[in-house]
């Protein structure tokens, strides 16, 4: 008889860099179940790419609709019917809200984890949101390694991805937006003025040898070319680069300065030194995690009024001036303390 692996579901349905910090889970489960296993991932849209080079992840559900009932929701019952071909050995839900209550109480599993069974607070403004996830984790297991429970990614080949981008030099990788970019009112304060980038991209040319990279979605491209004309140490990869080939570009980059977004937290993953720019958001839950192969520093003025995001204070707040008032100089001088 051929002996079965184990099999577990993970539900953690966010953006990218909620998706990156959840990865967090997987080598404790390894570490607990063996390699003999096979983890499926419940994803957004697109967000399953992070996992397409990734060989512990055997397979992928993308929610379009999480809010419908698992009745209306034909992806939310491909999870049903795959358990009731193989039921899995565990189910951690990793999400803290009611859309995924049906998936869990309906799926056949001999373990499940988090909702609806009980619900771990987050929010707590100091701890990070990977050790979140971790205290839903501990509810099932705890004697892990803990230095190697931290975020872990899979890109590609990076012989390919030095041909494609024709990486001569040792680089640094900017990524100057985020998930609200385009947001004018409140929603956008994450971002760090253009104007500030551009200073920031003028001192690294003067100051070092290094060459840069802009990083962002093909769906930001119009706000990359309001940079050109570039210097040609200056690429515009913009658009170019899937989810793998930018985890590769991030991990052979010297530095990667980012805003809170994905993008640091796919740095934070996989790069020796990252610099993230903060100011309404709160930086002790959000930042890149910190381990013992990184280096995180967080750009930020500190003022009384930061952390303001999902406050009315944010809503009332008319410059922005946690960003607007943070130099270039700032974050360069950063840069160079690594």
């Amino acid at each position: 008889m051929i002996k079965q692996n184990k099999k577990i579901l993970i539900i953690r349905c966010g953006l990218l860099g909620d998706t990156v910090d959840a990865t967090s889970v997987v080598d404790p489960l390894l570490e607990h179940y063996g390699n003999e296993v096979d983890i499926h991932w419940v994803t957004k849209p697109g967000i399953s790419k992070l996992f397409s080079e990734d060989p512990r992840i055997i397979k992928t559900f993308e929610l379009k609709h999480t809010k419908l009932p698992l009745l209306l929701n034909k992806d939310k019952l491909k999870i049903l019917i795959e358990s009731l071909r193989n039921p899995y050995d565990l189910i951690l839900n990793l999400e803290i809200g009611k859309k995924f209550n049906d998936v869990v109480r309906f799926t056949r599993a001999q373990y499940k984890i988090g909702m609806p069974y009980e619900y771990i607070k987050d929010d707590i403004f100091k701890e990070h949101r990977v050790k979140h996830q971790l205290r839903i984790l501990n509810k099932f297991i705890n004697d892990y390694n803990e230095q190697k429970a931290i975020p872990s990614i899979v890109g590609c080949d990076a012989d390919a991805i030095k041909k494609k981008f024709s990486i001569n030099n040792q680089y640094i990788v900017l990524c100057p937006t985020n998930s609200h970019i385009d947001n004018e009112n409140h929603r956008g304060y994450r971002s760090w003025p253009k104007d500030k980038w551009i200073d920031l991209i003028k001192i690294i040319l003067r100051e070092t040898n290094l060459d840069i990279y802009l990083a962002g979605s093909s769906n930001e491209q119009n706000y990359f070319r309001e940079f050109h004309p570039l210097d040609k140490r200056v690429k515009d990869i913009s658009g170019l680069t899937t989810i793998p080939e930018l985890i590769s570009m991030m991990k052979n980059a010297h530095y990667v300065v980012a805003t809170d977004s994905g993008s640091a937290h796919v740095a934070g993953a996989v790069c020796k030194n990252i610099v993230c720019i903060h100011g309404p958001t709160n930086h002790y839950q959000s930042s890149p995690y910190q381990t013992y192969k990184n280096n995180v520093k967080v750009a930020t003025l500190g003022l009384e009024c930061s952390p303001c995001y999902d406050t009315d204070i944010i809503k009332k707040c008319q410059k922005n001036i946690c960003m607007h008032d943070l130099s270039a100089d700032l974050v360069f001088n950063l840069i160079n303390e690594f």
